[in-house]
Formats: C-alpha cells, sequence, structure tokens
C-alpha cells in the first residue's frame, strides 16, 4: 500500500480550506462588513450543534447575500447559486474562491438538471465532513421583499443526507434584511430562524410519499422564512402595499436593526387588512410623485425647515469627508463605479456585490505592497507611515459612499422644501392611517 491510500479519497475539496483561502478570507468578511454602516445579527443559538446544517435564506441581493451569511461565523461554508452566474470565467473564479457551486434550476432543461444529482453528491460530502452548506431555496434573486415559491431542492439535498449520514440534518431558515438594495453603505439585518430538523421530520412521517413530505417541509419554511424580515406577498397589491409601508415608517428610522423591521412588518401587516384600497392609492400616488422630483423617502417624517438647517452644519464635516475620501480611494472609486457606469454590470442587483468584490481586492493589494515596502526600508517610522496610508486607503472607499449618500439625502431635503403639495399630501397619508 502507498503512502496515503488509507486516507479517505474525496468526491470533491471544495470544503477544505486552503492557505489562500484562510489567507485571503478575513478581507473577504472585511469587505462585507465595510459594505453597510450598520450591521445586526440574531439567532446564532438557533444553530444546531449535533448534525449537519443547510441554511436556507431569502435571496433578495445578489452576491451580498451570501457573503452577510458567510461573515457570520468563522467556520467556512460552502454555498450554492444558479449556474448562470458562472458563464463569465472571472466571475466564476470569484464564486469558487468563495466557496460557491454552480446549481442547475429546472428553467435550465432537463438535461442540465441531471448534473446536479453528482453536485448533491458533493454536497452530501460536504456535510459530512462537519461543513455547513447554504442555498437560496428560491432559485434565483429578485430585489423584492417577497419570496418566490420555495423549491424542493433544498430538501431532496436535505433528505438524501438524512439517509445517508448517521446524524441529524437540519434546514435552517434566514431572513436577510437590508436598507436598500441599491446603494453602498445602508444598513443589513440577518436572523437565523428555528431549525427544521429534516430527519425528526421523516422519522414522524414515515407513511408520507415523497410528494407530502416535500409539501410539507417546503410550506414550513416558506413560513419560517417569511417571518425574518419584511415580507410583502407579490401580487397585484405589492407596489402599492411597499409603498405604504415606506411612508408609514419615514421619519422612524433609529434604533436596533429589529426594531425597525418590526415597524416594518406591523406596516406590511396593516397594507394587507381589508379596506386599505384609499391608503395604498394615496401611497402609490405620493411614492410616484417624489421619484418625479427626485425626493428620497427618507426626506419625510422630520421638522421640516429645523430639521434642514441643523443639518445644514453637517456640509461642514460631510463634503469635506467627501472630497478627501474621493481622493483616497480613487482607484477603488475608478474600478468599481467605471464597472457600473460602462454598463459592465447588467443587473442593478450586483452593484454592491461588484463594490464589495473590488473593495475586497484592492485590500490583499494594497497589503502586500505595505510588506514589500516595508522590508525594502527597514524603518519603523516609514512601516507605520506605509500601514497608516493602507488603512486610510481601504476605509476611504466606504468613507466616500457613506458622504455621497448624505449628500444625497440633503440634496432630496433641500427640494422637499419647495413642494408643499408632497409635504401636505404625507401628512394627509400619516392623519389616514393614525
Amino acid at each position: 500500500m502507498h503512502a496515503g491510500e488509507h486516507k479517505k479519497r474525496h468526491r470533491t475539496d471544495i470544503h477544505q480550506s486552503g492557505p489562500w483561502y484562510r489567507g485571503l478570507r478575513p478581507f473577504v468578511d472585511l469587505s462585507a462588513g465595510l459594505s453597510y454602516r450598520r450591521t445586526q445579527i440574531t439567532g446564532l443559538s438557533n444553530i444546531p450543534e449535533d448534525g449537519a446544517v443547510i441554511f436556507a435564506p431569502n435571496h433578495s441581493n445578489a452576491l451580498m447575500d451570501a457573503l452577510c451569511v458567510l461573515r457570520t461565523r468563522k467556520a467556512p461554508t460552502v454555498f450554492g447559486a444558479r449556474a448562470d452566474m458562472f458563464e463569465n470565467p472571472v466571475f466564476a473564479r470569484i464564486l469558487h474562491f468563495l466557496k460557491i457551486i454552480p446549481m442547475v434550476r429546472k428553467r435550465d432543461g432537463i438535461r442540465k438538471v441531471l448534473r446536479n444529482l453528482d453536485i448533491i453528491e458533493d454536497i452530501v460530502e460536504v456535510l459530512d465532513e462537519g461543513v455547513s452548506f447554504c442555498m437560496f431555496p428560491e432559485g434565483t434573486h429578485r430585489t423584492k421583499h417577497s419570496l418566490l415559491p420555495i423549491g424542493k431542492g433544498v430538501f431532496r439535498i436535505a433528505i438524501t443526507a438524512a439517509k445517508r449520514l448517521g446524524k441529524p440534518v437540519y434546514v435552517v431558515p434566514v431572513g436577510l434584511e437590508y436598507s436598500d438594495y441599491y446603494r453602498f453603505m445602508g444598513t443589513s439585518l440577518l436572523q437565523f430562524g428555528e431549525a427544521i430538523d429534516v430527519s425528526g421530520f421523516l422519522a414522524e412521517h414515515p407513511e408520507d410519499g415523497e410528494a407530502a413530505l416535500y409539501r410539507g417541509l417546503t410550506s414550513m419554511l416558506q413560513e419560517r422564512i417569511s417571518g425574518l424580515f419584511t415580507y410583502l406577498p407579490d401580487d397585484g397589491n405589492y407596489d402599492a402595499a411597499w409603498a405604504y409601508t415606506k411612508f408609514a415608517t419615514a421619519g422612524r428610522r433609529r434604533g436596533a436593526l429589529t426594531a425597525r423591521l418590526a415597524e416594518n412588518r406591523r406596516a406590511a401587516a396593516a397594507a394587507a387588512a381589508p379596506g386599505m384600497d384609499e391608503k395604498l392609492r394615496l401611497a402609490s400616488e405620493l411614492d410616484e410623485a417624489i421619484h418625479k422630483a427626485r425626493i428620497s423617502v427618507l426626506s419625510f417624517g422630520h421638522p421640516g425647515w429645523k430639521h434642514f438647517i441643523f443639518k445644514v452644519f453637517g456640509l461642514l464635516f460631510w463634503i469635506p469627508l467627501l472630497l478627501v475620501s474621493f481622493v483616497a480611494a480613487l482607484p477603488t472609486i475608478t474600478v468599481s463605479e467605471g464597472l457600473i457606469l460602462k454598463g459592465k454590470v447588467g443587473d442593478a442587483a450586483f452593484y454592491n456585490s461588484v463594490r464589495c468584490v473590488v473593495l475586497c481586492l484592492f485590500m490583499p493589494i494594497l497589503f502586500v505592497l505595505w510588506l514589500l515596502l516595508g522590508l525594502l526600508t527597514f524603518r519603523i517610522g516609514v512601516c507605520l507611515s506605509l500601514l497608516l496610508a493602507v488603512v486610510v486607503a481601504t476605509l476611504a472607499y466606504p468613507a466616500f459612499h457613506l458622504s455621497l449618500e448624505w449628500l444625497r439625502v440633503w440634496l432630496s431635503d433641500l427640494r422637499l422644501l419647495s413642494r408643499k403639495d408632497l409635504t401636505d399630501a404625507f401628512s394627509r397619508f400619516r392623519n389616514m392611517i393614525i
């Protein structure tokens, strides 16, 4: 027997963390963290420790969803994503480095779907090795506060693993809530919900056929995920209901992100109640009007001129920060915003993903340059100065977007001051819902 033949032969090595992954993972997590001005994570205690774990989040913000899930835990996680994301070779290499594997959907054709049989075997091996797997059960991302029907794929994997492995298999619902899908430096809330014990469910329903098992499990998962973010039914009233939710909570953005979510969910529930036609109509008309006037909903719910005059003093801080951060982060801005402005990113949902990836790529490059220059100089003062420059260049990019967003809302506030018709419409709306 040759040396090493007694070791387990793996079908896949995607669950193994090589030196490049271990070395660059901190930069990936840091770039994801720097993509948001505020982040909150809850429900970590709901992740079981006695078996195989499959995470099942809602999917509304492209690659950022995976990065937000990844950074919640130091342990590696393998992800599944739709196969068409791997068509660009460069992007495919980035996805593979992040431990994301292609999942073929039914809409891709039955011949391609058959490839999932091999992929399922790989995922079962990943779970057997004690590495968690994350799959977006909707099958695609949508920038909506809603859910597509849950596919059977996540439970096909879970049931296969439950029958093969000698340990419990759990599917953990995950809710992802963002303040904005397209603008950098918003807020992100991630909540792990109560786990579904797939092994236990199979033991409790031994007589159920395959269709009944999938129906029961997918219904349970749909209900648990929808309870973890601002959920609105994806029907003919969706746009009006979301407009109602935004205006009902306007001006109430402080406090914990979970408190904001609770307010959003109360407003969304009210929007779905009977007899809301007039209120939904008014909210929808107001939403259309502010878009035409280039006014943000963030400008509403504040005490008019007093609020605006107070914010004028903020210009003394934000405009210099905008200019300084623009210069310090110019290479990162040039690449990321250049790709977006030139139309290289077809889906707007990927804007923040591109910004995060570019930031992540620039950080190790700057770090390596700092090390090389430090080795060449051998001077502590120079090394410390260079390290400070690396830190400034890294933080400058999120600072640029943060100050740009502040200025955008300030200009929106200024426009709103001259639109008494819109402030009156907002007041009528708020008086109707009190």
